[in-house]
Formats: structure tokens, sequence, C-alpha cells
């Protein structure tokens, strides 16, 4: 890889970087939650910084972010694939140097184990690769055939950069954004080789690994995004205000206002769902959403098993008023029973209100 880096523009910078930028860059999967976690933070996230701190080891008292180097390839021997870590910071702990890799987890597993990565047959290239990171961190094959082999060479890479910079110290950091901390199981399996005992939001170690000391460390970060956030995320000043107006109206001066329920900070399989919904309290179902989906829009849920068409025809209605349609806008397939407002073509709350009023009382019909 290349030895030249160039300053980041946001966390949008890392999605040049990964392998399947289209499939890897959505909201809930880890490359894009640890880049908007770790990006425009001034050093170390607010949750890892805690963890640092409650860790009583005097290294992470004082751990400063020096350089981070996003979808960071670490060259080994037996073939020409390089270990692609999600993340590399080179840090200072007080006077010393501390090289740390990260890995970033939401819902997918660490890969497959060393005994399907090997194979029935497994190549000179693999042999020669597996007996390299197992000589890195002092390991032997028949204590890691049942481990994962992403753990493995993820852990080795941190090693390797300590060798590098001639740092004392090394950590391998899983950053998970699964309130269930999926996969912790095989973090902890893999921590075992080393005689410690792994502890979610937690650093454990050292393990002494020829002169280094590697330690270990989980952080489960919950995915509860702010209503700001959401809000900052439409494309126009004037879109911004108005998702806050369309927020205070629904909360404080709609006819309805005290049976409306917020929804923004559910979880479906340990994941936030990224959005700001509105659910009344009456029938549990939402029936407004400021979302991230489709480049940001206002969406008004009608229900597609009694409101379809009654929908559509709210579309056009709306689309008329608006003087944009929005069909010319989204070409990806619209869901029955939904109806779509772009914000940045509204003029003012006014002109939409009758339709989220329209909304609310039909998503109560059963």
């Amino acid at each position: 890889m290349g030895k030249f880096f160039v300053p980041s523009k946001g966390a949008i910078s890392w999605k040049e970087h990964l392998a399947d930028p289209e499939k890897q860059w959505k909201v809930g999967y880890s490359a894009y939650e640890l880049a908007n976690s770790w990006d425009g933070t001034d050093g170390l996230p607010e949750n890892i910084r805690k963890v640092f701190d409650q860790s009583g080891m005097d290294l992470f008292k004082e751990v400063t972010l020096l350089y981070g180097f996003p979808e960071y390839k670490v060259s080994l021997p037996g073939g020409s694939a390089s270990s692609q870590n999600d993340l590399y910071v080179l840090a200072k702990a007080g006077s010393e140097l501390l090289p740390i890799m990260v890995e970033g987890k939401v819902s997918e597993p660490f890969g497959e184990t060393v005994t399907s990565w090997l194979g029935g047959n497994p190549s000179m290239g693999k042999r020669e690769r597996l007996k390299h990171l197992l000589t890195t961190l002092d390991l032997r094959e028949e204590e890691v055939l049942n481990i994962r082999y992403q753990l493995i060479h993820r852990a080795a890479s941190a090693l390797i950069e300590a060798e590098k910079v001639n740092a004392k110290n090394a950590l391998f950091l899983v950053h998970s954004f699964s309130q269930q901390s999926k996969w912790f199981e095989d973090y902890s399996n893999f921590v075992k080789l080393f005689g410690l005992l792994a502890k979610r939001n937690n650093v454990v170690g050292p393990a002494d690994v020829y002169g280094i000391n590697l330690y270990f460390c989980w952080v489960t970060e919950v995915l509860v995004k702010s209503k700001e956030y959401f809000f900052s995320l439409f494309p126009t000043e004037r879109a911004k205000d108005l998702a806050r107006e369309v927020d205070e109206y629904l909360y404080k001066k709609s006819p309805y206002f005290r049976e409306v329920e917020d929804s923004h900070d559910r979880f479906n399989n340990g994941i936030r769902t990224d959005c700001i919904g509105y659910v009344s309290k009456k029938g549990n179902y939402k029936f407004a959403t400021l979302t991230s989906a489709r480049k940001v829009v206002f969406v008004l849920h009608l229900g597609k098993r009694l409101h379809s068409e009654t929908a559509k025809n709210m579309q056009k209605e709306i689309d008329e008023l608006l003087g944009r349609n929005y069909e010319d806008f989204d070409r990806s397939k619209l869901t029955d029973g939904e109806v779509y407002i772009r914000l940045e073509w509204v003029d003012k709350l006014e002109q939409i209100i009758p339709f989220i009023d329209k909304a609310y009382e039909m998503r109560l019909q059963r």
C-alpha cells in the first residue's frame, strides 16, 4: 500500500477506501458507524475515552490520538492480500507511543474460523501466512483452529505496527455498535489464549508477546443519535429549520400532541432505527418519520393495507402544491401507503400541516 495519506474531509472520506463502498457504506453498518464515531472528534470518541479512564491502568490515563488511518492495510506473507484493518490509530499514552488496531462491529461476525479458512487442502500461501501470524502472536496452530481468523490477523497487525515504531505497548480494540454485544464470545475465546479474561467495556492485559505488552479492549457504543443529528442531515438550512418545526408541531402544537410518542431511539436486532419516528399512543403505529433514507426525507405513513390509493392521491396533491414531482427525484420504488415530502421544497410549515394531520387520523384506522 502507499505510504502517504491525505487529510479527511469528514466521515464521508472513509467511504472511498472500502472494498465495496456501495454495500458497506450504510447506516447501521460498522464502516459507517465507525467513521461517524471517530471522525469529527478532537481526539478519542467519548465512549472510548471513558473506558480508558475507568480501566484503572496508568497507561490509559492520558491517551492522545496522534494520527488515524482508516482501512489500513498491513502486508503479510503468503499472498498478495493484506490485512485490511478498519482503523489504525497511532496514539500517545503518557510518554509512550501506543498503536491501536480498531475493529468495528455491528451485527456481522468476525469471519470464518481458522479451520474453515484453511480448508481441507490449504495452499502453501495460507500455510505461510498462518505460520507468520502465529509466530507474531506466540500462539500454536492447535490452539487457534476454532478461533475466528479475523481476530488473529487484526491482533497481529497491532503488534506488527508496534514493532515498526519501536513501541513497548499495543492495543487491539473492538468497537462494537451492537446493543447485545454480538460476537463477544468469539472475542473472549481469543483473549483466553493469552491467559486473560475478556470484559465488556474494559481493557484487559497485558500479555507479554516477545517484549511487547499487548492489551485487549471491547467497547460497546449504543447507537442513539440525538434529534439534532437527524435535523442536521437535511440539505438546506431552511429544511433543517422545518424539520425542527415539524418536531415541535407534533409534540407541542398539534391537536393530538398529547398522544404522540417518540420512537427514534428504538432498536431492531441491536441496531438503532435510523430515523425520528412519530407514533400514536392510541394505536402504536408510526404515522410520520424524519429519516436519512431516500437522501433525507419527511415521510407520512397512511398504511398500505387500507390507504395505498389514498397515499398515491395525496402524493399527487403535495407534488402539485410544491410544484415538484417527487418521483422525478427519487427513482427507487416507493412504498405503498407512504407519502414523501422533501422539506427543501417547502416554503413554510403551514403548507404541509393538513397532510400531517390527515396522516395521523388515517393511521389510527384499522
